[in-house]
């Protein structure tokens, strides 16, 4: 077993362990379709340059300024409904 640094324990947002664990669980599939969402990005572009979608050529990929905007919309809309429990 190798010693690094000991993991961080999550923070408790609800008192509901089953609420906190559904929180939990859609931070996680927000993670996941925020990445299949660039490979995505990543493929079409690569194949609109007439490249071949690797999975190397898709892991260095590197998105351009329309991707950042498109996806900061996409984390707005995704975090909107949050705004509405706000007092």
């Amino acid at each position: 077993m190798t010693e690094g640094a000991a993991p961080k324990k999550k923070p408790v947002y609800f008192e509901d362990p089953a609420v906190q664990s559904l929180y939990q669980m859609v931070l996680v599939l927000g993670e996941e379709l925020a990445a299949t969402r660039e490979q995505l990005h990543a493929l079409i572009a690569l194949c609109e340059q007439g490249k071949v979608p690797s999975a190397e050529e898709i892991e260095s990929f590197i998105p351009d300024e329309s991707f950042d905007a498109e996806r900061r919309e996409w984390v707005a809309r995704l975090l909107e409904p949050l705004d509405q429990l706000a007092p």
